[in-house]
C-alpha cells in the first residue's frame, strides 16, 4: 500500500501546537503538504549533491573522447569553460530555488513565472525534459559502471571477449542496486551520501598520487599538458573540435539541481538549497582539474588507450602508469564505487522530479506516480518507474551502441534546457515583476546571468548534435537531434491528446507566500499557537500578528 501525497490544504482545526515551522507553512503557501521528513542536513545534501555531479568521475569516463576532440590541454581547459559555464547556470537556479523552494524545482519555477495562459503547457515541457534528462543520465551513469566492471574482468583476463549483452546484465543488476539502495536504506540515505563524499575524496588523492608515483619520472612534457590541442576527429576545424570538447566535459557537471528536488526534506531551504547547488560545483571542479592534469602526465601510449581491448580509456591509462592489473583493478573499483553513489543520488533526486510534478496530475497516470510509500517514506512508485525505463533503454545498446550512445548523450540536451527555460521565460516577462522576496537575490546582475546562461545552453544543445567524427558514417553518426525531436514529439502529443485537459497547476496562496517569506526574512523560524493543520486564512492571520508582535518588541 502507498499513501497519496495530497496537494490540498488540510482541515482547520485540530489540536494547538505551539511552534509551527516556517518551512511547512510556505509549502503550504506554495500548494503542497509535507509528505516525507526532513531527513537531509546541509551537509548530508551537498555530499549528495556532489556524490551525483562526480565531476572527477564524469571527466575519466569521458576521458578519451576529449582527448580525440581537442587532446591534454583542450580536455584541461574545456573543464574549466564548463565549470564556469556550469556555475552561471546553476546560480539562476539557486535563486529561484531560494524564491520557490519546491521539489518540483524547474516544472514549478516555470509555472511560476509564466504568464497564466502559458503556464500549464510551459510548467509541463520543464517536467517532461527534466524527467527524461534524469532517467537518461542513469542509463549513462549505469552504462559506464557496468563497462568498468567488465572491462575490468577483461584486463585480468586477457582471453575474455566483451559482449554488449554482458554488460547489459551488469547494466541492469546496478539500475536496480540503486534503486534498491533508495527503498530499503532511505533513512540511512543521508549517511551514505556523507560516505561517498570522504569516499570520493580521499579516492581520487589516493589515485593521484598513486598513477603519478608510479608513473614516475616518465611524464609527459608540460608543453603537452597544457599547450597540445591535437584535433583527431576528422573534422578540419579545430575550433569545432574544441567546442565538441567542451561539451564534452560538460558531462562531469550535470545534476546541480539535484539539490532542488531535496528541498522539501532539508531544513530551511531558502537558505540551504543554493547553497547546495553551487559549491558541489566548485567542489567538483576543484576535484577534477588536479585529475584531469594527472591523468595528461602519465599517458604514455595514446593509441593504445584508444583502442584498448577493455573498451574504457581510463583503465588503460591507469595500467600505463601503475603497470600493474592488481592495482589498475583497485583504482577501478574505487572509481566504480563513487560512480554508484552518482546512480544513487540519480535515483533519489529524479524520483523526487516525477512525484512532485505528478502531485499536479502533470502526467499520464499521475495518480500512481505521486504516491509515497508510508514504511520506506520514499516515492517507490516513481522510482520503480525509473527503473523499468532505463532498463527497456538498456535493451537498445544489445542492438546498437551507436544508437545507444545518441539516447543517454541527449541527457545533456534535456537537462542544461531545463535548468535554463525558466530563467529565459523570467527574463522574458521581468524580473523584479515576478519574484517574491528572497534570501539570494541577484539584483542587477540577475538579468544579464540568466540571458548568458540561456544563450550558452542554446549554443552547446547545437553543438551537441554535431557528429564528433568525420567521415560521418552510421557507426558514428550523432543521432542526438532524431532522439531530441522524437522525445519531445512525444511529450507533445500526450500533452495535446491528454494532459491539457488534466494538467492545471500547483494552488498557490501568493499572499500567504509573501507574509511567510517576510517573517523567514526577518529571523523567524517558527510561528507559535497555531493550530496544527489550519487554513491558509488562520496561517496568514497568525503570520500578521506574529509580525506585528515582532515589530513591537523591536
Amino acid at each position: 500500500m502507498t499513501s497519496d501525497s495530497s496537494t490540498a490544504t488540510p482541515p482547520q482545526g485540530g489540536k494547538a501546537n505551539t511552534q509551527i515551522d516556517i518551512d511547512d507553512i510556505e509549502l503550504q503557501a506554495q500548494g503542497y503538504t509535507r509528505a516525507m521528513p526532513r531527513r537531509f542536513s546541509l551537509l548530508s545534501l551537498l555530499s549528495m549533491s556532489y556524490a551525483l555531479l562526480a565531476t572527477w568521475n564524469g571527466f575519466g569516463s569521458a576521458f578519451g573522447t576529449g582527448f580525440i576532440e581537442a587532446s591534454s590541454a583542450g580536455s584541461i581547459w574545456t573543464l574549466t569553460i564548463a565549470g564556469v559555464m556550469t556555475a552561471v547556470t546553476g546560480i539562476g537556479m539557486a535563486e529561484l530555488s531560494s524564491a520557490y523552494p519546491v521539489a518540483g524545482a524547474q516544472y514549478y519555477w516555470s509555472f511560476v513565472v509564466s504568464s497564466p495562459e502559458w503556464a500549464p503547457f510551459a510548467s509541463y515541457i520543464s517536467a517532461g525534459i527534466s524527467t527524461l534528462g534524469w532517467w537518461l543520465g542513469l542509463a549513462s551513469v549505469t552504462n559506464f559502471i557496468s563497462a568498468m566492471i567488465v572491462g575490468i574482468a577483461q584486463l585480468n583476463h586477457p582471453d575474455y571477449v566483451i559482449e554488449r549483452w554482458h554488460i547489459y546484465l551488469v547494466f541492469v543488476a546496478v539500475t536496480w542496486a540503486a534503486i534498491g539502495m533508495n527503498v530499503f536504506f532511505t533513512k540511512w540515505l543521508p549517511a551514505w551520501n556523507k560516505f561517498i563524499l570522504y569516499f570520493s575524496a580521499t579516492s581520487m588523492v589516493v589515485t593521484m598520487i598513486t598513477i603519478l608515483a608510479c608513473a614516475a619520472p616518465n611524464f609527459q612534457s608540460a608543453s603537452f599538458v597544457f599547450a597540445d590541442t591535437t584535433n583527431s576527429t576528422g573534422w578540419s576545424n579545430d575550433g569545432l573540435a574544441f567546442l565538441l570538447c567542451t561539451v564534452n566535459a560538460l558531462y562531469g557537471f550535470l545534476g546541480v539541481d539535484c539539490g532542488a528536488h531535496l528541498c522539501e526534506e532539508i531544513p530551511n531551504p531558502t537558505i540551504n538549497v543554493p547553497k547546495v547547488i553551487m559549491y558541489p560545483v566548485l567542489m567538483g571542479f576543484v576535484t577534477a582539474f588536479p585529475f584531469a592534469i594527472s591523468l595528461s602526465f602519465v599517458i604514455t601510449d595514446f593509441n593504445s588507450v584508444i583502442a584498448t581491448p577493455t573498451g574504457l580509456p581510463l583503465i588503460e591509462v591507469y595500467y600505463q602508469a601503475t603497470g600493474s592489473k592488481a592495482g589498475t583493478s583497485i583504482l577501478m573499483v574505487a572509481f566504480a564505487i563513487c560512480f554508484f553513489g552518482c546512480a544513487t543520488a540519480n535515483i533519489t533526486s529524479s524520483s523526487r522530479q516525477m512525484w512532485s510534478a505528478s502531485r499536479d496530475d502533470c502526467f499520464p497516470l499521475s495518480r500512481y506516480w505521486k504516491q509515497v510509500h508510508p514504511r520506506w517514506e520514499m516515492p517507490f512508485n516513481a522510482a520503480c518507474l525509473s527503473g523499468v525505463l532505463v532498463t527497456l533503454y538498456g535493451l537498445i545498446f544489445i542492438g546498437s551502441s551507436a544508437a545507444f550512445a545518441s539516447m543517454v548523450g541527449a541527457t545533456i540536451v534535456f537537462m542544461t534546457t531545463s535548468y535554463v527555460l525558466p530563467q529565459g521565460i523570467l527574463a522574458w516577462r521581468g524580473r523584479d515583476k515576478i519574484l517574491p522576496p528572497r534570501a539570494l537575490n541577484l539584483g542587477k546582475w540577475g538579468l544579464p546571468l540568466n540571458v548568458l546562461a540561456c544563450v550558452w545552453v542554446v549554443f552547446i544543445d547545437v553543438i551537441y548534435c554535431i557528429p564528433t567524427a568525420y567521415p560521418v558514417t552510421l557507426e558514428n553518426m550523432n543521432w542526438i537531434s532524431v532522439v531530441t525531436v522524437g522525445l519531445v514529439s512525444f511529450l507533445l502529443i500526450a500533452w495535446y491528446v491528454s494532459q491539457r485537459h488534466v494538467f492545471k497547476g500547483p494552488n498557490i496562496n501568493y499572499e500567504m507566500l509573501q507574509a511567510a517569506r517576510q517573517d523567514e526574512l526577518a529571523g523567524h523560524r517558527t510561528i507559535e499557537g497555531l493550530a496544527v493543520g489550519a487554513g491558509d486564512d488562520a496561517v496568514i492571520e497568525a503570520l500578521r500578528k506574529h509580525s506585528v508582535a515582532s515589530g513591537k518588541k523591536d
